[in-house]
């Protein structure tokens, strides 16, 4: 019987842990990582499996769309308690050590594909939304082996561009993966420190600024936007995880399935001033794969007015070419 199982099973009226209780657990198992982690470093490499990710977000071709209804969601957004998710994260965090990554070699690439399903809404001169046909976009991000080195970027949607635009597919090339004038991961993975997942926690809490609803929303949406939209290197992956454990109001809904059907654990947060919009990243906790991205929204908060549930999958590969370049790199502004 699992961990969380045996949560599901406590009494309601069971305090919930707080962060003082569950601290002598967290102090074991990032002993229990480090030493794993050493002991992964000094033995051969597993054989290597493709690591399936997730990402959601629209281009600025795609701002209209909004999120479809898709199959594959197995478990509805009524997440459970913050130290389920503390035990979610903290046994990602430790598998994410061991697992061994894809790598790409000399004159390959990562292949970074994410696969999104979407809808777009039409308006109309008497005021009315109308739904248009689900699309589904799948965007393929190629990263070299050396990554200052030309990447390449190939996105299309498969029943034609939403939005007002007209193309179908693209591919663009750019150095460093500057397709849109600025890097496509959205932080620096070389400056964010390791050491644990509260100096890492305190790294991304150091960039607020305002403009969220809350800082730890801030804090959540930064580390889920890098996790959703690069293939994060393993012993910063989990630190990341234990970082999101950390922020207050951090959940779990196990039973969840990305796009393709993959099944994992929904880590998400409730922030308060949202009126009920959820997203979550879908982990796989047995391998500390991200497998999928989950946003809820309750019935009112888009446009045609009906509660919407959207899905992604994503999948790191190694590839020896890139696609030829179609259009040429633009700059911040699309």
């Amino acid at each position: 019987m699992d961990d969380l199982t045996l949560l599901r099973r406590l009494r309601d009226d069971v305090a919930e842990p707080d962060a003082a209780r569950l601290a002598p657990a967290y102090r074991k198992l990032e002993t229990a990582m480090r030493a794993a982690e050493k002991t992964s470093a000094s033995r051969a490499p597993r054989r290597r499996h493709p690591v399936r990710w997730a990402a959601v977000g629209l281009t600025a071709a795609a701002a209209v769309a909004a999120a479809v209804v898709v199959g594959g969601v197995l478990a509805p957004p009524h997440p459970q308690s913050a130290s389920a998710a503390a035990i979610v994260l903290r046994q990602a965090a430790a598998e994410a050590i061991t697992y061994s990554d894809p790598e790409a070699g000399p004159g390959q690439y990562l292949k970074f594909h994410t696969r999104s399903d979407w809808a777009s809404y039409q308006g109309t001169s008497d005021q009315t939304v109308t739904r248009l046909p689900s699309n589904i976009q799948n965007v393929d991000v190629y990263i070299p082996s050396d990554p200052s080195a030309e990447w390449a970027l190939y996105r299309d949607w498969e029943h034609g561009q939403t939005g007002d635009g007209a193309f179908v597919a693209e591919t663009i090339h750019a150095p460093e993966g500057r397709f849109y004038g600025s890097p496509w991961a959205s932080q620096d993975l070389n400056a964010i420190p390791i050491g644990s997942g509260a100096e890492t926690l305190a790294y991304f809490d150091a960039q607020y600024q305002g403009g969220s609803a809350s800082r730890d929303e801030d804090d959540f949406v930064r580390i889920t936007d890098l996790l959703r939209t690069y293939p994060v290197p393993a012993p910063v992956r989990a630190r990341l995880f234990e970082a999101l454990a950390l922020i207050p109001g951090t959940t779990s809904t196990d039973g969840v399935a990305n796009l393709d059907g993959r099944v994992g654990v929904a880590i998400g947060r409730d922030e308060p001033q949202r009126s009920g919009e959820r997203q979550e990243i879908i982990i796989d906790p047995g391998t500390g794969q991200v497998i999928g991205e989950r946003r809820f929204f309750p019935a009112g908060a888009v446009a045609a007015g009906e509660e919407q549930t959207v899905l992604t999958a994503m999948s790191v590969t190694v590839v020896d070419t890139a696609p030829p370049a179609t259009t040429p790199a633009r700059d911040e502004n699309g």
